[in-house]
């Protein structure tokens, strides 16, 4: 369920506000760690193919967003999902 919301949610243009990725780190070749805003709360998700698994849950920010437009390592880890997914 969390890495279709993953993948149809949170990095498709038009997002919503309170979901949305915050930083992500490669792990290995296809590991990555994915801090995910919700609402007010941080996840910190472990992703690997074909499982997202939930690592920690922060009640307060671990990393601020950025506000106004979309970062540009957003914009290509978006970019990235969206080749995947087709």
């Amino acid at each position: 369920m969390i890495a279709w919301l993953l993948r149809k949610v949170t990095l498709l243009p038009g997002q919503h506000r309170k979901l949305r990725v915050v930083a992500a780190m490669s792990l290995g070749n296809r590991e990555r760690a994915v801090l995910v805003q919700v609402g007010e709360q941080q996840l910190l998700l472990g992703v690997a193919q074909g499982q997202v698994s939930l690592l920690k849950s922060f009640d307060q920010p671990v990393i601020e967003l950025e506000s106004g437009t979309d970062s540009a390592f957003s914009k290509k880890l978006s970019q990235y999902i969206q080749k995947r997914s087709k």
